[in-house]
């Protein structure tokens, strides 16, 4: 995309401004070190046209020419891919700035205003913030309808936009099945424990039932016992009574009667 940014320095070098309040002195030595920036731009000697402009600007600092100029080569110097130095982004960021100056100036010079709106379309667009890039160049076209390259930058934002919603959307729609099966899997996972979970509690529930049936009451122990105690008194008495009637019928009593015990 950086040769639409290109194309635009080129279509705006052969433009000039004259202030009101610049001296007819100011605007000449204005006019000649644009050109000479122009020159050195398309040699490639991008740091000088750089200095060429703010010079430029410094004999007449209302110069909207030389604004843009000069924004459109420090976008072109803090671009560059292969300097990712704090310095080129310094000059990306100065440059965006010019631009947006000139972009507001609107009815008042729209030609230009134009223009500054769809270079920074391209900016935006080169860092695939396709939203901003496309406000940009409706503005541009808003300005200046009869701007074919500011139409087809248009309508490439649009599809890159569209692909982009797509593709957004069919993630969103992935991750949505993907949160899905890891839900199913975990509700599947909790039914299994669940289920083994009950079978466990169901198993420890029928050994304890087996065990209590197998094992004795206390209750039950304490009245078997009773019994036996009761069992072995009652025949311990039936074998002392037994005695006692004997002992009363084959002997004499000596001076008293045997008192018989009372169990």
């Amino acid at each position: 995309m950086r040769k639409y940014v290109l194309m635009s320095l080129c279509l705006l070098f052969a433009l000039f401004s004259f202030a009101p309040s610049a001296s007819a002195e100011s605007v000449r030595k204005e006019r000649k070190l644009i050109m000479e920036g122009n020159k050195l731009y398309n040699s490639g000697q991008y740091r000088l046209a750089l200095k060429k402009y703010q010079e430029a600007l410094e004999k007449n600092g209302a110069s909207k020419s030389g604004r843009y100029n000069l924004g459109l080569t420090q976008i072109r110097l803090g671009s560059n891919p292969a300097d990712t130095t704090p310095q080129a982004k310094s000059l990306l960021q100065e440059g965006q700035k010019n631009l947006q100056a000139v972009a507001q100036l609107g009815g008042e010079n729209p030609k230009l205003a134009s223009m500054a709106n769809y270079n920074l379309g391209n900016v935006a667009f080169n860092a695939e913030d396709y939203q901003s890039a496309l406000s940009y160049y409706k503005q541009s076209l808003r300005l200046n309808p009869a701007d074919n390259a500011a139409k087809r930058n248009l309508r490439i934002t649009q599809l890159k936009l569209q692909n982009q919603n797509q593709n957004q959307d069919q993630n969103q729609d992935k991750n949505q099945d993907q949160n899905q099966d890891q839900n199913e899997d975990k509700n599947e996972d909790k039914d299994q424990n669940q289920d083994q979970n009950q079978d466990q509690n169901k198993d420890q529930n029928q050994d304890k039932q087996d065990q209590q049936q197998n094992q004795p009451k206390e209750q039950d122990i304490n009245q078997q016992t009773a019994d036996q105690i009761l069992q072995a008194m009652e025949n311990k008495e039936n074998q002392t009574r037994a005695r006692v009637g004997k002992g009363n019928n084959g002997e004499k009593s000596r001076g008293h009667t045997k008192r018989r015990k009372n169990w």
